[in-house]
């Protein structure tokens, strides 16, 4: 639907001016006074119309740009194809807004697009989600008193993730060498293993033959012993910080858990993350559930018994109790970090108080590759 032409702010003030000549001359029997205010009323309403008419020209537009999902400090080139469907009879200008930068709008002169293409540069500055466009053209009448605004296309969409560092734990570690790591708990089957029955084959144990069982098939079976499922490590994220990029502390901290969450997809280690109000399992949703973090808090956490990392922000409204027979390490940023890991510590966590100054690798490093946090 075409909207109206709407009053730039040179033309509110020819109104407000033409209005009170009007207004004022009438009052005072000033004729001439009055004839001047209605020339200039009439002068807007011509411009008004000629905003009317700006409104025929009609280009389709399309975008290209870098991949959907970018890392932090990737650059890239958005472009639009741009194709006349009908020419406008005054300049018009497109526009394409864009979030890559506070109140960012890049503007070309539809009369100098050259080649149908017209491009800007843009770099991912933080992690978060960006849009671009939807493109539009924007039409003035020659006095500048009125605009109108027409959209073309649709908006595109680019997550860009969290920076990630390498934790570059030793093979020996995840193989379960550690001491009383998250990744050599994870490594070390939990309980007693399970046992299934099959047919015997040539080089089994004979210790394994499963008598009764034999008895009743009337051939040779044996034990076959199953180790239980892996116990997932747990990764929890929780802070309060609306928008990316704004607060140092909470990006060191999802910045972490992201490095985190690689380095045992790395080493094919189960791995689930709480981030906000939502449980992820797979590795590609919780980087892309890492780059909103921020928008929303669980009402109440509990930790399930699994080897878990928290990574806490001291804007969350409340502080989880760790699991009581697993590895449990976290990691606290923000305004009174050193309370934080305290209470947090209290509630039977490894804990430690960060700076978004810390390396990232070693502070990770103890509960990664074995060690106390302190």
């Amino acid at each position: 639907m075409k909207s109206l032409p709407r009053p730039t702010r040179r033309g509110l003030l020819v109104l407000v001016a033409g209005a009170l000549l009007v207004v004022v001359g009438a009052a005072s029997g000033f004729t001439d006074v009055v004839r001047a205010g209605i020339f200039v009323l009439v002068l807007a309403l011509l411009a008004f119309l000629i905003a009317v008419a700006a409104r025929t020209g009609r280009v389709d537009v399309t975008r290209h740009g870098p991949p959907e999902r970018l890392s932090v400090g990737d650059e890239g080139q958005i472009t639009l194809g741009v194709k006349a469907r009908r020419a406008g009879w005054i300049e018009t200008t497109l526009e394409e807004p864009h979030t890559f930068t506070r109140d960012g709008v890049a503007r070309w002169p539809l009369s100098q697009v050259q080649g149908g293409r017209a491009a800007y540069d843009v770099t991912a500055r933080h992690r978060g989600s960006f849009t671009s466009g939807p493109a539009r053209l924007v039409a003035s009448d020659p006095f500048g008193l009125f605009e109108t605004s027409l959209e073309q296309g649709r908006a595109s969409t680019w997550l860009v993730r969290a920076h990630t560092v390498s934790l570059e734990t030793p093979q020996t570690v995840a193989q379960g060498d550690g001491d009383d790591t998250v990744i050599s708990a994870h490594a070390t089957h939990a309980g007693r293993p399970g046992a299934s029955i099959r047919e015997y084959v040539q080089g089994d144990d004979l210790r394994t033959v499963h008598w009764p069982a034999t008895a009743h098939r009337g051939e040779l079976m044996v034990r076959q012993f199953d180790p239980p499922a892996q116990p997932r490590i747990h990764v929890v994220v929780l802070g309060n910080v609306p928008r990316p990029g704004t607060n140092e502390s909470w990006e060191w901290l999802i910045s972490a858990a992201a490095s985190v969450c690689t380095e045992l997809e790395n080493h094919n280690l189960a791995t689930l993350a709480t981030v906000g109000e939502r449980e992820y399992d797979n590795h590609d949703d919780i980087l892309d559930a890492l780059a909103r973090a921020g928008e929303s808090l669980p009402d109440r956490l509990t930790i399930e018994e699994s080897p878990t990392l928290l990574f806490l922000h001291t804007s969350a409204d409340h502080f989880p109790a760790a699991p009581h027979h697993s590895p449990a390490f976290a990691w606290v940023g923000g305004a009174s970090a050193e309370h934080g890991a305290n209470e947090l510590t209290r509630l039977g966590w490894d804990a430690v108080a960060i700076s978004p100054y810390d390396s990232i690798a070693e502070s990770l490093y103890p509960a990664m590759s074995g060690g106390d946090l302190r």
